[in-house]
């Protein structure tokens, strides 16, 4: 169904007949095979689990695909008692540089927030906004919630990476793959995705994992266990995504991307962490997307350990909405924030309201949405590869 035209452009909602067009716009942004773009944009948008079909809109030239905004599905909860509300992402804006400079992401969005209203959200959330977007959304009534703060661990060469903590060197003294991992450590891992996680892999591959009495890594995730844990650590009324089962199966689907995942156990799960290394060209070498633990010392040792298996890597997380606890254990394992606004560091989340009669207060539920210190965005939220 066309929605909007201007005299040289249309702009419509999503249709499956143009969807290798699509495929083909996201080289732009994301770069990679085609076979890789078209499996990533059908888990993000296609198989999303909160929408009934695609938020995509298209600027046509004739039949030709020359622009997407788009925007993915997520469900979110907040207050005490807890609320739950399904609330779109903004996702991918990609223009084909022929058509760039035209007002095709103004009127894209302005077709777009008409439509969404249509369909009944009240608002639309972006944790992926660059001060110079955002700056020309603001005139379309899109607010700032606040800088994401990115905290970054740099890799360091051999010579002054600290030693491994004395579980892992037990376990490289008595495995028979020791020559090959002492090789591995003498070296930095690779720079394509897989190779980021090359040593975690060695361990992954030998005894179950294994690193000791409590630590272990793995391939693939515990979801029943970690849904389990975080529902019983986690009673905090700020604005977060649902992580259930539901939404851990899908997200940590996204064929675009590698996950790797810590986990510490005595008689049952106390604790994990979740690595990710995306497939396409951009993005940081590797992201803490998520984590969550029974005390400040397991968390502490899990980041730890994941600094040791990523040997030389640069290590990524947000910042802003941590609490002091978890900012400190970050800070002490060597995480130093970016400059807010710098080329590595632009990330904004944002906030617009999709009706114009909204109360001016910007709630959901008893969390006013424009003050971070009432969120916990976490880079698992699905806004990021």
């Amino acid at each position: 169904m066309r929605i909007m035209e201007t005299a040289s452009y249309k702009i419509i909602s999503y249709r499956p007949e143009y969807h290798e067009q699509i495929v083909g716009l996201h080289e732009y942004q994301r770069g990679g095979d085609a076979t890789l773009r078209a499996a990533y944009i059908d888990w993000k948008y296609v198989r999303n689990p909160y929408l009934r079909e695609p938020h995509i809109y298209l600027a046509m030239d004739g039949e030709q695909v020359i622009g997407i905004r788009s925007f993915v599905g997520a469900k979110w909860q907040f207050g005490s008692p807890r609320q739950t509300l399904v609330l779109p992402m903004e996702a991918d804006t990609i223009i084909a540089p022929e058509h760039r400079n035209q007002g095709l992401v103004s009127l894209m969005m302005k077709t777009a927030m008409k439509d969404l209203g249509e369909k009944g959200y009240i608002y639309v959330l972006s944790l992926g906004s660059i001060p110079r977007l955002l700056m020309s959304d603001m005139k379309r009534g899109w607010q700032s919630i606040g800088p994401l703060g990115a905290l970054q661990f740099k890799g360091v060469d051999t010579a002054s990476q600290p030693k491994p903590l004395p579980h892992v060197r037990a376990l490289l003294r008595k495995s028979r793959l020791a020559v090959a991992l002492y090789r591995k450590l003498r070296k930095p891992a690779s720079a394509s995705p897989g190779g980021r996680f090359d040593r975690l892999d060695d361990v992954c591959d030998q005894k179950g994992g294994k690193l000791g009495r409590h630590i272990s890594v793995a391939k693939s995730p515990r979801i029943a266990a970690m849904v389990h844990l975080k529902s019983e650590l986690v009673r905090d009324p700020r604005i977060r995504h649902v992580q259930d089962e539901e939404y851990y199966t899908w997200r940590l689907q996204n064929p675009a991307s590698h996950y790797r995942y810590l986990f510490w156990d005595d008689s049952k799960l106390q604790g994990y962490l979740i690595l990710q290394a995306t497939r396409f060209s951009i993005g940081p070498s590797v992201a803490l997307v998520d984590w969550c633990a029974s005390s400040d010392e397991i968390r502490a040792e899990l980041i730890r350990v994941a600094i040791q298996l990523t040997h030389g890597q640069d290590l990524f997380t947000w910042s802003a909405t941590l609490s002091e606890a978890e900012r400190g254990t970050f800070e002490d394992a060597g995480f130093r924030p970016l400059p807010e606004g710098s080329t590595n560091n632009p990330w904004i989340a944002a906030a617009c309201p999709v009706r114009e009669t909204l109360d001016q207060q910007w709630c959901l539920g008893d969390q006013r949405l424009l003050d971070i210190k009432n969120c916990d965005f976490r880079l698992l939220d699905p806004r990021w590869f």
